[in-house]
Parts: structure tokens; C-alpha cells; sequence
């Protein structure tokens, strides 16, 4: 089993003790989407609460961003002290160590996933980074303190957090989807919100283990430049983690520090290459604008294809002397385009189909795209929290 946990500690991955919650409960209720999803709808996140009321919820425990301007401290301090409760009553227990082989059902097909625990001393996500794995689009530095907090007095993590791996031949989901039906099922239920059906079978044997470490290795060593990883979905909550671990280790023994919980983040593998994971731009919604003045002033052109790696510097640039802007960023072109008609000092811009196959070679080429560049999906496919971890 050694050389098994060497194998994986060489393609980033420790073997994490999932927790999930206990059998009993609703887990229709308990899963709740990422909280970086709809942060311009409060109404969604209305219908959650209604639906959650006083079940035991993942709701409790994270932080939807359409809140973190709304005494966000207190919130923080109330989903820390839940974290503790859940655990200490038994609402999240462990299940073992191991990996989660994840088929979550959508409108676009039945996508694969495998929760593991990756390492962040094998991430670097300043651009041009030659590590293992990678961030695709500009990480904002500014938007990381908020997350660190929250991060930093939490006894657990659950990921939203998706990674992309490149392959191709779809190796790594082939060594379960004929036979995940013969793995322990942990879970099998329909997700709330229109969020499709989500069905999780737990990946606990030696030679399942060896069998992952030996695909990934081969897909490493088939980089050319060791580049393994790379950021879907999460990029902001996976550079939280590492600021988190970045403090924690100037406290630690090298022994500590090899061993330590915090040194790894949860998240979701998944196939670059799956026919049922659909790459989604993100749109742009201005607030508080003359939307023919702005356009103007963007150099935005009404028929004209956005080249959004030139324009969004320019937004950057631009927002810089109209601090009466409010800029969101909306994961789907309708969505977009429904809130920006509920008032005429709102603009719309709606970015052209992304190229999924060019990730790899632009990030590894040119360093990084545009922060908020693409999503993998529609809002309502994002990945849902369920799988826990304990990082303290």
C-alpha cells in the first residue's frame, strides 16, 4: 500500500476520509449548489430556503455569495460554529477512506466525476506556472480574503471545486462505468432546483487505487511539461485553500507539514473530453449604465462577435473611473439577457461558444485566459455540495 500512496502522491492526490451526511436525512435538502452560483438572483436562493426550512443542509455550512455583502462576518461565524454541531451530533459522519466515483444526471447527459483529495503544494496559480496543476483564467487576488476566512475558521471543506484532466481516450471514468454498479452506493437522489439526479459509489480497493494512479501517471507523463491539472469550476475557492495552507505551514515541522489535512483540498476530477460536460461563456451584466454610451466607449459593436481576452481588460481599465458600475457575472446568455430587460440602465453582453479544446494549449502556451472566461454548464449543473472533509 506504500508504494500505492507514493504512486498518487506523485500525480497529487491523497486518499481523503470522506464524510457525508447521515443516512437518515433528506439529502434532497442537505445538497445545496455552489455558492458562487446565481449571486444575481436572490430569488434562487429564496426558493432554497424554503425547500431546506429546518432540515439539516449544506445551505448552513457555506456561504452563498449573494450574501457576502450582508453581514457576512456574522454568517461566518454561524456556519462555523454549524460545522462543529453537525459533526459533534452526527449530521456528517465518515464513510472511509477512499475516492468518490460521482454520475451526475443533467439536461446535457450523464457526466463522470472521481472526488479526491489534490494536493496544494502541486498548485500554483500565478500565470505561466509550470506546476502540476494549473489555473485557466486570472486568478483576482482582491477576491480571495473572503473566502480565506471562511476557509480558515472551518472544520470541514465540501467542494464545489471541479478539475479538468485531458484525456482523451477517457481512461480514468472507463475504469469504473462498467462496473460502478458492483461499488458500494453511498448515495442515489434527485437535486433540488432543477439540479438533474446525482448517484455517488465509493472507490476503496488497492487495486483501484493503483489502477487510478497508473492512468493519471500515464496522462502526466504524456504532458510533455508535467502539466496534469487544470482549473474547471473553483478556481477561487481552490486558491483559497492555498492561501489557507500557505499560513498554516510556517507553523509546521516538514513531518507535520507532509501529513497535515490542510495541505490538500477536495474536489471533483472530471474529463475534459466528456460528451456530457457542455462549456458555457460567461456573460457580462452592467449595472447603473447608458447602455449605448457604454457600448460605445468599450468599442462594443451590436453584430460583431466579443473578443472577450481584449475586451475584458478594457472593462477592467474602464470600471476604474465609473465606480458607479456594478458588474456581474452571469452563468447563462438568457438569464443574462432577462435580468438586463428588467431595467433600461442595465447592459447585456453575451460572450461567443468557448473552445474546450483549446484550454490546455492557451494555458500552457499563454499563461492563463481572462478570469471568468467559461463554466462548465449551465448554472444549474454546477457541481452541488454533499462529499465533506475534515481540514483541522
Amino acid at each position: 500500500m506504500e508504494n500505492i500512496k507514493k504512486s498518487l502522491s506523485d500525480v497529487g492526490l491523497s486518499i481523503p476520509e470522506i464524510l457525508l451526511p447521515d443516512a437518515s436525512l433528506d439529502y434532497g435538502k442537505f445538497s445545496v449548489i455552489a455558492c458562487d452560483q446565481f449571486s444575481a438572483r436572490p430569488d434562487y436562493w429564496q426558493s432554497v430556503e424554503e425547500i431546506v426550512g429546518d432540515a439539516p443542509s449544506a445551505l448552513r455550512i457555506t456561504l452563498p455569495e449573494v450574501y457576502l455583502s450582508d453581514n457576512a462576518d456574522a454568517r461566518i461565524e454561524k456556519i462555523n460554529t454549524t460545522m462543529k454541531e453537525y459533526l459533534a451530533n452526527g449530521v456528517i459522519k465518515p464513510v472511509g477512506k477512499g475516492f468518490v466515483y460521482l454520475r451526475r444526471t443533467t439536461q446535457s447527459g450523464t457526466r463522470r466525476g472521481l472526488v479526491v483529495a489534490l494536493d496544494l503544494e502541486q498548485y500554483d496559480y500565478s500565470k505561466g506556472s509550470k506546476s502540476l496543476i494549473r489555473a485557466t483564467e486570472a486568478t483576482v487576488v482582491d477576491r480571495l480574503p473572503p473566502r480565506i476566512r471562511i476557509r480558515s475558521g472551518a472544520t470541514i471543506e465540501l467542494p464545489h471545486i471541479m478539475v479538468l484532466i485531458d484525456d482523451r481516450e477517457d481512461k480514468l471514468m472507463k475504469l469504473f462505468d462498467d462496473r460502478y454498479k458492483t461499488l458500494p452506493k453511498l448515495y442515489d437522489f434527485d437535486l433540488m432546483m432543477g439540479g438533474g439526479h446525482s448517484e455517488g459509489y465509493f472507490v476503496n480497493t488497492e487495486a483501484d487505487f493503483a489502477a487510478i494512479a497508473e492512468v493519471l501517471g500515464q496522462l502526466k507523463a504524456d504532458s510533455g511539461d508535467g502539466f496534469l491539472y487544470a482549473m474547471g469550476d473553483g478556481n477561487h475557492s481552490l486558491a483559497a485553500a492555498k492561501g489557507c495552507w500557505e499560513q498554516i505551514k510556517t507553523t509546521l515541522s516538514e513531518e507535520e507539514k507532509a501529513a497535515h489535512p490542510a495541505r490538500y483540498a477536495l474536489v471533483e476530477l472530471v474529463n475534459l473530453h466528456d460528451p456530457a460536460m457542455i462549456f458555457e461563456p460567461i456573460h457580462r451584466l452592467f449595472y447603473n449604465v447608458d447602455p449605448e454610451k457604454t457600448k460605445a466607449e468599450l468599442g462594443i459593436i451590436d453584430g460583431e462577435e466579443v473578443d472577450l481576452q481584449l475586451l475584458q481588460p478594457k472593462i477592467d481599465e474602464w470600471l476604474k473611473s465609473h465606480p458607479e458600475v456594478e458588474l456581474e457575472y452571469i452563468h447563462g446568455a438568457q438569464e443574462c439577457l432577462d435580468l438586463a430587460a428588467q431595467s433600461p440602465d442595465r447592459l447585456a453582453v453575451i460572450m461567443p461558444p468557448f473552445d474546450r479544446y483549446a484550454v490546455y494549449d492557451v494555458v500552457r502556451n499563454h499563461g492563463a485566459y481572462v478570469r471568468k472566461s467559461f463554466s462548465i454548464g449551465e448554472a444549474n449543473e454546477k457541481r452541488y455540495y454533499l462529499e465533506c472533509r475534515v481540514i483541522k
